[in-house]
């Protein structure tokens, strides 16, 4: 089967990661895929590059956009500068752009299956593949009007873009159940759209971590260690879990906290870390390579996620499930689609401080319950949350639409 992938991202975060896993894994399933990216932009290469070693682009922390030249440090310096407004105007203008580089490439895939990255005021795509009469799959992130990093200036005209967007596809893969809803209530039949959150490549799985050299590198000691990883956004509520360390010190002197990346939150962190006087039982890695991601995980006993944004699908819980580790997460729909509390991992009320630190307490000081949450863990992505079993979901569906149009 051909595909017609298209996205308007940068490709270098959790995006990038998502597009280029998606992609193999559609190919390692036989099928063919070209991509159509903006000028200057690979996915399959950039992929990964961020969150953990991201750097503050609008603080000028690191001289980052030297990194990337022509057309695609273009796109980043109007991502990080330009006024929101002017910003969301040049996002409804690419689809002049996107036209431009989509007609060739769907001129000569006249038999594929159009795949779309969904972004906001992209409408180029979707029409353009209903007028060419292939059939139009569509992954959903986000939605307009919802909490994210990035403000939104002009909702009701984005929202209404939206809704078109959504009315022409001929399915709709969500990242959360929470996306479903929110897509359904815009006016999409229900039985079109389908839940697939994100997932784990199958090597996550298969090859050996060094988590005990990190552990002696960092001076992490052999008491228990919890941990995360990520772009550190304020969402994120990092500040919870480093008021646990301190609180549970009397019972659990042994106990560490290692936060693997670096973003927004940092500054806020650091200050309540050095108020707390948590020197010793705190590390701050800073940015590490992504190849080293799973060294850090391997390192950890228990993998946190304080808090985060209702919407998202965090590929960072799925990469600590797949190491076999307990993950404690947020009570909300994006991870109730993954977690089964007491069973596969540790679910708590979103940012709730006392039921953070019971969770960890419990975990650090029962060995047996860890272990057993992480197998669990692991084999709910095992079986359902590879790459390549998203990529026989959506080759499934792709495959049910060309035979309904043969009929």
């Amino acid at each position: 089967m051909k595909f017609l992938y298209h996205h308007r991202t940068q490709g270098r975060g959790g995006e990038g990661l998502h597009i280029a896993h998606l992609v193999r894994a559609l190919e390692r399933e036989g099928h063919h895929v070209e991509i159509v990216s903006p000028p200057g932009i690979d996915p399959l290469a950039s992929a990964g590059q961020v969150p953990v070693d991201k750097v503050d682009e609008r603080a000028g922390t690191h001289d980052e956009t030297a990194k990337t030249r022509g057309v695609s440090g273009l796109w980043r310096w109007v991502s990080v500068h330009c006024p929101q407004v002017l910003f969301e105007l040049f996002e409804l203008a690419y689809n002049a752009m996107a036209a431009a580089r989509l007609l060739p490439a769907l001129r000569r895939n006249r038999d594929a299956v159009f795949y779309e990255r969904y972004a906001f005021y992209l409408l180029a795509g979707v029409w353009l593949a209903r007028l060419f009469r292939l059939p139009i799959l569509l992954e959903v992130n986000e939605v307009a009007g919802i909490e994210r990093a990035r403000a939104q200036r002009l909702v009701p005209v984005m929202r209404w873009v939206e809704r078109r967007v959504f009315r022409r596809a001929d399915a709709i893969f969500a990242v959360s159940s929470f996306l479903r809803q929110r897509v359904i209530a815009q006016g999409v039949p229900a039985e079109r759209v389908h839940v697939v959150p994100n997932a784990v490549e199958p090597t996550w799985l298969e090859s050996a971590a060094h988590g005990a050299a990190v552990r002696q590198r960092l001076q992490l000691g052999d008491g228990p260690v919890a941990g995360f990883v990520g772009w550190f956004d304020r969402w994120d509520r990092l500040d919870l879990i480093v008021e646990v360390l301190k609180e549970l010190e009397p019972q659990l002197p042994e106990l560490r906290l290692i936060l693997v990346g670096s973003g927004p939150a940092i500054k806020e962190v650091k200050a309540r870390a050095d108020a707390l006087g948590l020197d010793g039982r705190l590390v701050l890695t800073g940015p590490v390579p992504r190849e080293e991601v799973r060294d850090y995980i391997d390192a950890m006993d228990i993998c946190a996620l304080p808090d985060s944004n209702p919407f998202g699908s965090p590929i960072v819980m799925f990469e600590f499930m797949a190491m076999g580790k307990p993950v404690v997460a947020p009570d909300i729909q994006p991870v109730r689609d993954v977690v089964r509390h007491r069973e596969n991992g540790w679910i708590i009320a979103k940012g709730d401080r006392q039921q953070l630190r019971e969770a960890i307490h419990e975990l650090a000081t029962n060995r047996q319950l860890r272990r057993t949450l992480g197998a669990c863990a692991r084999q709910t992505i095992a079986t359902q949350h590879t790459w390549d079993a998203n990529a026989r979901t959506v080759a499934m569906k792709a495959e049910q639409l060309l035979a309904t149009r043969r009929e």
